[in-house]
């Protein structure tokens, strides 16, 4: 289906994206273990997997408004699945169902190909509890079955978080106590997840090592939570991009998770003198207010190229609204695959009027053209859809964009947040 975008005055308002799918997904599966009823909001279309296989365990998860809801039935309270679980894609929250599933007493067949080396590694620490766990190759596990369980002292000092996670949630089911050495310098952000749950988490310092150790009580029930997930900073980039363009625009995005890896294309907009506000909110999220102002060129490369790679087509967008040349370089690595999307993108910014030269290594755009609404292929690729939006409210007339379906898989209501937040031109 067609999209048309028509250009607007300017951006107002306020709005939340959707959150990010692996604290989601996380979740969602310490949610299955509770003891009672949960509730996740603001959970993204990513986690539709993570709900597909919780229901063929026997978990109830109802959709209820903006919320999912979960009825957890403790740490036994899975079922037995005949089905092979697809937990590719999942991140960490595969480990942590990996980890409840090798405790159970029957056995489940999983497969996690692009994480197979770090279920390897859990199944590993936690065989000596009496947890089951074997691979049938292929990234395909058999996991579960087991009887007793007795809790251990894990011998790797700093496991991995996603492990560490793994190895207390499996001690909440054995007899005893479980414990794992940490170094101070790398201690736990991921803790408070189970202390939120009502799970008592001791850390003491061991005499004459240095060490600190975790230690967790056996037979500890995981409470039921209420959760808002942030929403995720990459979704914020459009909007916040349409905002910094358009004269006269204000726009608050609230409750985003602002996390370090994923900043370096929101602080390279106020690098290039986008006028933007960071308010913290108390709860691990923060609210992003961007107001428009002038934008500068400069010279992205290198480094910085490489931590912004998935937004060269909005930066290029962006680009066609500063003063003076915007140099884009290092991105040859986006000539290679399926089609060259450096050649692609050259093309449609011609298109819609803007000054672009085209490189080996990159593109240099000239800004202050006035752009021109077109028809654009965005190719199923949610990057190019998400930029030639912007550059449609940004033209002096209507843009129709095709191959926008994609956006349904990681934000649905983007182009009815677009509608609701835009004042079109009179």
């Amino acid at each position: 289906m067609a999209r048309t975008i028509w250009p607007a005055r300017r951006i107002a308002g306020e709005v939340v994206v959707p959150g990010e799918v692996e604290p989601a997904a996380q979740a969602l599966v310490l949610a299955a273990a509770a003891e009672g009823k949960s509730q996740v909001r603001n959970a993204p279309p990513g986690v539709a997997p993570v709900v597909r296989v919780l229901r063929q365990l026997g978990v109830g998860i109802e959709q209820r408004g903006d919320a999912l809801e979960i009825q957890g039935e403790g740490l036994q309270g899975f079922g037995f699945s005949d089905r092979l679980l697809e937990l590719d894609d999942w991140g960490d929250a595969a480990l942590l169902l990996v980890a409840l599933l090798a405790v159970q007493g029957f056995s489940t067949r999983v497969r996690l190909k692009h994480r197979w080396e770090s279920c390897r590694e859990l199944l590993e620490l936690l065989r000596p509890m009496g947890a089951m766990g074997a691979s049938e190759g292929g990234g395909v596990f058999v996991v579960g079955g087991a009887g007793e369980l007795v809790g251990i002292r894990c011998g790797t000092v700093d496991p991995d978080p996603a492990l560490k996670l793994g190895v207390l949630v499996a001690g909440l089911r054995a007899r005893g106590v479980t414990t794992l050495p940490e170094s101070r310098k790398n201690r736990d952000p991921a803790l408070p997840l189970l202390s939120a749950r009502k799970v008592a988490i001791g850390r003491q310092k061991e005499s004459g090592t240095g060490m600190y150790l975790l230690s967790v009580e056996g037979n500890q029930a995981i409470q039921p939570l209420s959760v808002q997930v942030g929403g995720d900073l990459d979704l914020t980039y459009p909007l916040l991009a349409a905002a910094l363009a358009l004269k006269d625009s204000q726009l608050k995005v609230r409750r985003v998770a602002l996390r370090a890896h994923k900043r370096a294309f929101l602080d390279l907009l106020r690098q290039l003198g986008g006028q933007l506000e960071l308010q913290e909110n108390g709860d691990g999220t923060t609210s992003l207010l961007a107001r428009h102002g002038e934008l500068k060129s400069t010279r992205v490369a290198a480094g910085r190229m490489e931590k912004v790679s998935d937004q060269v087509a909005l930066l290029a967008v962006l680009a066609t609204q500063s003063r003076g040349e915007f140099v884009i370089r290092d991105i040859e690595a986006l000539r290679e695959g399926d089609y060259d999307q450096v050649a692609y993108l050259a093309d449609l910014l011609r298109q819609i009027n803007a000054r672009v030269g085209e490189f080996s290594e990159g593109l240099v755009i000239k800004g202050g053209a006035p752009l021109r609404g077109v028809k654009v292929d965005c190719r199923e690729d949610p990057g190019l859809a998400q930029a030639f939006t912007v550059a449609g409210l940004l033209a002096e007339n209507e843009m129709v964009l095709e191959g926008t379906s994609c956006m349904e898989e990681i934000h649905p209501q983007f182009f009815a947040v677009i509608d609701s937040l835009k004042e079109e031109r009179r």
